[in-house]
């Protein structure tokens, strides 16, 4: 996978600033070689129905969106609105609430909760796409409070976790992955 562009919120904000700027990036990003149909395999260039944001195949009539199959297919949100999301998501190690993103982009708390879950969602299938390679690391801890009378060491009763890090050639950090090794 390619090597994604560093931006700051001002360069977000600028480069994808109206509909048409987001639903042109999808469409590059998705069909980066040319238009083809998902459900005739025709290569060619779509009719663009404007008022509804659809393609419509100039062979089998499907009509398409830049959205469909993705987190924002169906949504309502503004696209640039999802994508100051993503961003504001994406910026910070804890992540960001849907309190945090109600307030930022001025919607409704049910609609940032689900915007929210589906983000990280998707960053976690994303994730599991990665293997570890190269020299590899391994570590193991335990989490949570220590319940009275509860035994030290291997024989906790706290969470147990599994921690994997990917070096390279040089000893550089590629890739971190845990796993939660909770029973159930």
């Amino acid at each position: 996978m390619a090597q994604q562009e560093a931006m700051n919120l001002m360069e977000i904000m600028k480069r994808f600033e109206t509909e048409e700027q987001c639903r042109e990036y999808l469409y590059q990003i998705r069909w980066a070689e040319g238009f083809v149909c998902p459900k005739c395999g025709a290569k060619d260039t779509p009719y663009q129905i404007k008022a509804r944001s659809k393609l419509q195949c100039r062979h089998c009539t499907h009509q398409t969106s830049v959205t469909a199959g993705t987190i924002m297919e169906k949504s309502r949100t503004p696209l640039t609105k999802w994508f100051l999301a993503i961003y504001l998501m994406g910026q910070d190690k804890r992540g960001c609430s849907a309190l945090k993103l109600k307030r930022e982009l001025k919607i409704a708390y049910d609609t940032a909760w689900t915007i929210s879950h589906k983000i990280r969602k998707a960053m976690g299938e994303r994730d599991s796409l990665y293997m570890l390679s190269g020299t590899v690391e391994a570590d193991d801890s335990f989490f949570g409070a220590a319940h009275e009378g509860s035994r030290r060491g291997r024989r906790t009763d706290k969470t147990p976790a599994v921690f994997g890090l990917s070096l390279d050639a040089l000893g550089c950090k590629q890739r971190i992955k845990t796993s939660d090794l909770q029973a159930g």
